[in-house]
């Protein structure tokens, strides 16, 4: 059997992120929870070391992939490396020398780190940049219509 892409939902902050994960597991559905890229240098990797804290006080499990994009920086790929965390996203600038991101996917298998280069090739769903407290079902909502759009397991064969 073939699996549907995964889909990626990119979340600016914790209430989109734990929105993301209350619709996937109300539909059943495994996703890739990612950090927006234009956001890397303002969150850094440890947000998502944070992020995985919160959800253990808070009694959420995050889904299998959950990962820090760091836009164009190849540092910023390497301080998540050097913090453990298990999946990143590098989308090397085009005028980038193309070794460096060769390298980094070496050294990111190396220690067992799941490095997507590129921008994203499955499905990916954005949330607006937050602006005040909005409902967190409305959030999960929005999130649900989406995946429900998507092909399950079952149609894509």
């Amino acid at each position: 059997m073939t699996l549907p892409p995964l889909p990626i939902v990119i979340c600016y902050d914790r209430a989109q992120a734990y929105a993301a994960i209350a619709a996937a597991e109300a539909l059943d559905r495994p996703i890739r929870v990612e950090t927006p890229g234009e956001m890397a240098a303002a969150l850094r990797p440890a947000w998502l070391r944070g992020f995985f804290e919160a959800c253990s006080a808070d009694g959420i499990t995050p889904p299998a992939q959950v990962a820090f994009h760091c836009g164009d920086a190849p540092g910023l790929v390497l301080a998540g490396l050097s913090i453990g965390l298990a999946a990143l996203r590098f989308e090397p600038a085009p005028d980038a020398n193309p070794h460096a991101a060769e390298a980094l996917a070496a050294i990111a298998a190396a220690q067992g780190c799941d490095l997507a280069v590129g921008p994203p090739l499955d499905p990916a769903w954005r949330f607006p940049p937050p602006s005040g407290s909005p409902d967190p079902r409305v959030l999960t909502n929005a999130v649900r219509r989406w995946l429900s759009s998507l092909p399950s397991a079952e149609e894509f064969d």
